[in-house]
Order: structure tokens, then sequence, then C-alpha cells
């Protein structure tokens, strides 16, 4: 006969393992429900948390750049956030954060605490000159609560912290609108390799040291006659929209014919401002810049020994304060200054050099410059000083990037 007694003790010690094993079970699926549901949880409420950061750190850039776009070039150099400005940027920030949620949260409040003005790339927090705006989205003990747990507690862990942070930042300009390019020279890209901003570049004659750049009839070919009546203002003639990475202008090389040039030289005494020795504007009596000083009446060069105040077109001539230089209607030049936009240009095919370009070109960009010497046939000369000091030459953010032109649309870099 078969003996059964000796297994029955097996069979309970199985069941005994069995409900141990299931206990361990039922702590790890709940360890994992609490994993999936509460992780989760906080990972969504970060996503928002993430949206609400980017939206305002948009917000207030945008309302930064509108700030600068009321300025000129020369206050957006000077430039330093107030307190009314500061207010407006921040509520910007705020108030789109308001119209948002996050973690079942209405209207998340940001921290006037967690806006900050500054500087990218690298960030610096600061009030001068600013062009970019950090900001911290919280769901902790300090704003808006922290977000609970669901299975966690079972673990004693009841809430947790969740915050988010963005930076936007202004880009460089993009694109011009028709008519705004009005002097239809590029700069080479090459010139940010190889000079500083604050330096002079010859736009004329293109074999001078100093050049790094050449004409261009935009998108028109070789039409001198079309040109000319741009730089004369006629109805209907205007340089073309201008996208950066997408433009290809026709680069002319060689010179401008004399009308044509005639028209520049007519066009930089209408749009630029006669300067003093010193390079302070000459007011008028409402205290606007005027573009003769002569004819208004005002005396320039008046602590200066020279018998005239023609304006050089070498300073290296002993015979230039002689010189009597005139704009083609006639009025005698005197010290002058043009703040304008130019476009820069990419040279291809390995001639990334300053050599002056003669055929056509993808326009990478904006650069902004100060003419201050342009100076009619023989001369045919053209300077500018390239004012890019504004975006800082590291700056790779698109557009307009390290040419000195800064756009008001910003864009998000963290």
């Amino acid at each position: 006969m078969r003996n059964y007694k000796l297994k029955r003790p097996i069979l309970t010690e199985k069941k005994g393992v069995t409900a141990v094993l299931t206990a361990i079970l039922i702590v790890m699926l709940l360890g994992f429900a609490a994993l999936a549901v509460d992780i989760g949880f906080g990972m969504v409420t970060k996503n928002e948390l993430q949206n609400i950061a980017d939206a305002a750190a948009l917000a207030a850039t945008r309302q930064l750049g509108t700030i600068y776009q009321g300025m000129t070039y020369e206050e957006q150099l000077a430039y330093v956030v107030g307190s009314e400005d500061e207010t407006q940027i921040k509520n910007a920030a705020i108030n789109v954060a308001g119209q948002n949620k996050a973690g079942g949260v209405e209207s998340i409040v940001i921290r006037v605490e967690d806006i900050h003005i500054g500087t990218w790339s690298p960030w610096s927090e600061t009030n001068s000159q600013p062009n970019a705006v950090r900001v911290i989205a919280r769901r902790d003990g300090l704003v808006n609560g922290e977000i609970t747990t669901f299975f966690a507690k079972i673990f004693g862990v009841y809430s947790r912290d969740v915050t988010a942070q963005a930076t936007a930042a202004m880009t460089g300009q993009s694109t011009s609108d028709p008519g705004e390019l009005e002097l239809p020279v590029g700069l080479s890209r090459y010139f940010f390799d190889t000079k500083s901003c604050g330096d002079h570049v010859a736009f004329s004659p293109s074999n001078s040291p100093e050049s790094c750049a050449g004409w261009t009839s935009w998108n028109y070919g070789s039409n001198d006659a079309i040109l000319r009546k741009i730089l004369e203002e006629n109805p209907g003639y205007v340089s073309p929209e201008t996208l950066a990475n997408d433009s290809i202008f026709n680069f002319i090389g060689g010179q401008l014919s004399n009308p044509t040039f005639d028209a520049l030289l007519a066009l930089f005494q209408i749009k630029g401002y006669d300067i003093d020795i010193h390079g302070n504007p000459i007011l008028d009596a409402d205290g606007n810049p005027v573009s003769d000083a002569g004819a208004a009446g005002v005396p320039l060069c008046q602590n200066n020994s020279l018998t005239d105040c023609s304006v050089p077109c070498d300073l290296t001539d002993p015979t230039w304060p002689t010189r009597r230089l005139k704009y083609p209607n006639g009025t005698p030049r005197n010290l002058h200054e043009w703040p304008t936009t130019i476009v820069v240009y990419e040279n291809e095919g390995g001639d990334a050099d300053c050599t002056n370009p003669n055929q056509a070109k993808p326009i990478v960009g904006f650069a902004r410059i100060n003419v201050d010497d342009v100076c009619n046939a023989p001369d045919k000369i053209i300077r500018g000083v390239v004012e890019c000091s504004y975006v800082e030459p590291t700056d790779n953010r698109g557009g307009g990037g390290p040419y000195g032109v800064l756009g008001p649309i910003p864009g998000l870099v963290e």
C-alpha cells in the first residue's frame, strides 16, 4: 500500500509561499501603478508648465522688441530698462500664463521674481541693452501649489514640486520689406571673420584695402536706369523684399554710372544729417537733425581753424581743406552721416574673402552701417562704419545673426 501522508505538508507549504508571493506582487503592482500614474501625471504637468513658460518668455520678449521698435538705432545702443518698461515686459509674461492651466490648476501664476531680463549667449541678467527674457513656471510651495500624488501616498509621498524654465531672445533681422533697403551695396560675410564692429568698410573703390563689399543691383539684373530711378525715389521703383538665406542678388562689380552715382549722393544728402567736428548731429530750432545745416544758416566748424567745412574724400590729401565738394544740386558738402541697413552676402565656392563680387550671391543677413563719406566723380568713394555691436558675433540664431541688426520677433533659445 502506498503512503500519501508525506506529500500533504509540502502542499501546505506551497500555499503559504503563494500567499507571500501574491502579497509581494500586489505591492510591486501598486508600486508600478504609482510609477506609471504619478510620474506620468508629473510629466504631463511638466509639459504644460513648459508650454506656459515658453509662451510667457516669448510674450515678454516680444514686448521688449516692441519697445525697441520705437527707438532709433542709436537709442537702442544706449537703452536701459526703466521701471515702467520692466513692468510692461513682466506683465506680458504674467498675462499669458494666467490664461493657461497646468496639472488641473486654472490660471497659472508667474511670480515677478521668476521673470528675468537679460542678454543671451551666454545668458546674463541685466537691464542694459537686454535682448532676452527668462521665465520660470512653478507648481510648488512658492506658487500654484505642489501637485498631489495618487498611488504614491501608499509610500508616504503626498506631493511633489514641478517647475519649467524657458528663455526667449530677440533674433537677428531676417527680412526687409520692399523699399526698406536704400543703398545698393552689400557687405561680405567674410568681413565678420577678419574685422571688428566699428571698423570702416569701403564699398567703393572696390580695390581699396578697406573694401570687403560690392555694388548690387538687387534682383534687377544690371539695369542702371532702374537703379537710378530707385535712388531718385521715383514712384513705383523700390528695392525688392529680401529674405535672408533665400534671396539671391546680382552683384555687378565695377562702378555705377556718373548719373546714378549722383543720384546716390543726393540720397545721402537727404537721408543723412550734418554733424559738427565732434561727431554730433547739427540740430534745428526744434531739436531735430538737419540734412543741410549750412543752408539752414547753422555755422559749422566753429572751433576749427580750417577755412571751410567741406568733407574730405581723402584725409591723407594735404590739399583737401581747400577742396569745395558739392552735392549734385550745388550745395557745398559738410561733414555728414547716413545710418542705414544693407544686405550681407555669402561668398561661395571657396572664395571666402573680400574680393569685389561680380556675380549672383546668396543673401544671408543684414548689417547696420553709418555711411560717413560719399564723394562723386571722379572719386566715386563711399565709406561707412559697420555698427554691429548690438548683436554678439557668437550669436547664430538666424536672420541677421551676427551682422548687427536686431529684429523684434523673438525665438526660443532655451
